[in-house]
């Protein structure tokens, strides 16, 4: 592996994976790639990636996914042996009422880098899939192999259709690719409107929250360094055709958990109100992770509560209390 491409690369996850890799092995280039959507402050996707652009083994290109001529013109310049696909448009509520900008980004945009994947022999293809594909049909822990027919947003459904089109490209062509099924990634850099991001922002600024519904919604929690771990995993792991594996924390949060949570790490107490939870919201995600330990020896090493803490020490670093 000489050269990764990384999609997204100005996001969270992504600035946070570019990082690592730059870090954990010096010798690759990482190719970065975002076109810096609006959905939250372009300023703050180009502060994420300020540090690596001092870096002399990372280059950066702004250019869309949904635009094949430029994802070929930069497959054609910097011959990737890998590609990080984490780019996406990842609001399920909004989904609902702007589907055809999920379609056009989340499945045409993950076909265009699959044909230039295809075209110019890349190596390794990840896909940063989701457990919203998962809907509310499952039991938890909910294993690789449950039924994903039952999205309840076109955000789970275009990530449902991104693993099917990957499959077809291994199945065809001989690409190997992972699908990595993400449970509800948090930490440094998180994008903001998050409810994490925004607990914790107005919290420390003395403002009322809301919590959703009765607080009983439950989620299984991925800190971010514990994300970036899998995915240097699945770029690296040899003699692997198709996976699809759940990268979770095994556990389920419920938001009042969370709260108690943020309180703790901020310090503070929370002034609360309740609103009326969105009906494209799961009520629950929980992860079986035992094809992760299998195949991939990972684990999560970091507990919610280590994970909020650093994440509100990060955020009074970076972006004031």
């Amino acid at each position: 592996m000489k050269v990764v491409l990384v999609t997204g690369a100005a996001g969270f996850i992504g600035s946070n994976a570019a990082e690592a890799l730059l870090k954990n092995y010096p010798s690759i280039r990482v190719i970065g790639l975002d076109n810096f959507d609006p959905t939250y402050p372009v300023a703050f996707k180009r502060s994420n990636i300020g540090g690596l652009k001092k870096s002399a083994q990372f280059s950066f290109y702004e250019a869309d996914i949904r635009d094949r001529t430029a994802l070929r013109r930069i497959f054609k310049k910097e011959q990737p042996d890998a590609v990080l696909h984490l780019a996406a448009k990842a609001d399920t509520r909004h989904a609902v009422v702007a589907p055809q900008e999920y379609v056009d980004t989340n499945i045409t945009g993950t076909l265009n880098l699959l044909e230039c994947a295809k075209e110019f022999q890349v190596k390794r293809f990840v896909f940063a899939s989701s457990s919203s594909v998962y809907g509310n049909d499952n039991t938890a822990p909910f294993k690789e192999d449950a039924v994903t027919d039952h999205a309840i947003s076109p955000y789970g459904a275009s990530k449902k259709a991104g693993e099917g089109l990957a499959y077809t490209y291994h199945h065809n062509f001989g690409l190997s690719v992972v699908c990595i099924r993400i449970f509800n990634a948090y930490g440094e850099r998180m994008r903001p409107g998050l409810v994490l991001y925004t607990w914790v922002e107005k919290i420390l600024k003395g403002e009322t929250i809301e919590i959703s519904g009765k607080g009983t919604r439950r989620r299984d929690y991925t800190y971010i360094g514990d994300l970036v771990d899998a995915l240097l995993r699945v770029l690296t792991k040899k003699n692997i055709g198709f996976l699809v594996v759940n990268i979770g924390n095994a556990g389920s949060v419920s938001l009042t958990h969370m709260l108690r949570t943020v309180e703790r790490a901020t310090g503070k107490k929370a002034r609360v109100v309740s609103r009326p939870s969105h009906h494209a919201s799961v009520e629950r995600t929980h992860a079986s992770i035992a094809k992760a330990k299998r195949i991939l020896d990972w684990k999560p090493k970091t507990s919610f509560q280590d994970g909020v803490e650093r994440f509100v020490e990060w955020y009074q670093s970076e972006r004031g209390s």
